[in-house]
C-alpha cells in the first residue's frame, strides 16, 4: 500500500455502484473515506456511512468552489459518476481540474466499462469515456484507469434489452455465441479499492474480468437453474447491430438513458473486449463467476449445482 494515500474522496458514492465502492473502500485498512454529497441529500445510506466514520462533504460537480473545499487534504479521488455529458464529461473535468490544483496523487475516473479505446467504437457512450481519459492523461495528474466490461447486474437485466427473464425472452444479435466480459459490481469495487492504494497501478490502465459469457451461455445457465425455457429472438446480424449502434447516438440524446444497452450491444458487436486482464496481480480477490451470480439470484440447491453447464472463463 502507498503510505501517502490515506484520505480518499469518492464522488458518486450514493449510486448503485458507488455504494459498493464506498463499502470496499471502507474495508481497506488505513483509508479515511470522504464522500461528496449533493446539498440537502438525506438517506439511510448516508446515515450508515456517517456511522462508520465517513466524512460527508457537501458539493456538486458544477460548483468549483465546493469541489475545492471537498478536496482539501485529500490524497486520492475515485469517481463513480454517470449520466449525460454535462455530468460524465464536464463534471469530471471540473473534478480533475480541482484534483490537479490540490496535488492529488491518484485520480480514478468513472470508467468500469468495456475497452472504449477500441478503434471501431464510435458511439456517444464511449466518446464520453475517451474525452475524460484524454484529459486525465494530459493533465499530468497521477491516475489509474479501471475497466471491467459490463456489470452483471445491468447486463443481465431488462435495462440492457437482451435478457428479460420475467417475460422469458432473450433478444440477441448475431449467433448468440459472441463473447462479452462481465463483472459483478462488488468485485469491480474491490478491485478499485486495491488499485487506488497500489503504487504499481499508477499511470496504468488495468483490466479486470469476472467472467466471459455469451448470450447462449447465460440462457443455458438460466434454464438449468429454473427449469424454465427461454424464447430466443434473433434481432439481426452483427452487421445489423453495428448500424443500430450508429442510429442509437443522435445529437442531444442523454448517454445515461442507453449506456447499459450501448455497452453490452457494443460488446456483442465485437467491440471493446478486454484482452489483458490484470486479475492475477491481485490473487487474493476471487471474483464471482456468471454461474455464481445466477445461482445466488435463483437460490439453487447444492445438488442442482453439480449438473449445471459451465460458462466460459476469462
Amino acid at each position: 500500500m502507498d503510505a501517502d494515500i490515506t484520505h480518499v474522496l469518492l464522488v458518486g458514492g450514493t449510486g448503485r455502484f458507488g455504494g459498493r465502492l464506498a463499502s470496499a473502500l471502507l474495508a481497506r485498512p488505513g483509508i479515511h473515506l470522504h464522500v461528496l454529497v449533493r446539498p440537502g441529500t438525506r438517506s439511510d445510506a448516508l446515515v450508515r456511512l456517517a456511522e462508520h466514520g465517513v466524512t460527508l462533504v457537501s458539493g456538486t460537480l458544477d460548483d468549483m468552489r465546493s469541489l475545492d473545499s471537498a478536496l482539501e487534504g485529500v490524497d486520492a479521488v475515485v469517481s463513480a459518476v454517470s449520466g449525460p455529458p454535462e455530468v460524465q464529461v464536464a463534471g469530471q473535468l471540473r473534478l480533475l481540474d480541482s484534483a490537479r490544483r490540490h496535488g492529488v496523487i491518484r485520480f480514478i475516473p468513472s470508467d468500469y466499462s468495456l475497452d472504449y479505446t477500441d478503434a471501431d467504437a464510435g458511439d456517444a457512450f464511449m466518446d464520453a469515456h475517451r474525452r475524460v481519459a484524454d484529459a486525465v492523461v494530459k493533465s499530468g495528474v497521477p491516475h489509474s484507469f479501471v475497466l471491467c466490461g459490463a456489470f452483471m447486474e445491468t447486463a443481465l437485466s431488462p435495462q440492457a434489452q437482451v435478457f428479460d427473464f420475467e417475460r422469458g425472452v432473450v433478444s440477441y444479435w448475431g449467433t448468440g455465441d459472441e463473447p462479452f466480459d462481465v463483472t459483478a459490481m462488488a468485485d469491480a469495487a474491490r478491485w478499485v479499492a486495491e488499485v487506488v492504494v497500489d503504487p504499481h497501478a499508477a499511470g496504468r490502465r488495468l483490466e479486470f474480468v469476472g467472467d466471459v459469457a455469451t448470450v447462449n451461455d447465460v440462457a443455458a445457465l438460466y434454464e438449468a437453474l429454473t427449469g424454465q425455457r427461454l424464447r430466443r429472438l434473433c434481432r439481426g446480424s452483427v452487421e445489423d447491430l453495428r448500424r443500430q449502434l450508429v442510429r442509437a447516438r443522435p445529437e442531444g440524446v442523454s448517454v445515461q438513458v442507453s449506456s447499459a444497452e450501448l455497452s453490452l450491444l457494443s460488446q456483442l458487436a465485437g467491440k471493446g473486449r478486454l484482452r489483458e486482464p490484470a486479475n492475477a496481480e491481485y490473487p487474493r480477490l476471487r471474483p464471482m463467476t456468471l454461474r455464481d451470480f445466477l445461482e445466488a439470484r435463483w437460490m439453487v440447491s447444492t445438488s442442482a449445482r453439480a449438473t449445471l453447464p459451465l460458462a466460459s472463463q476469462p
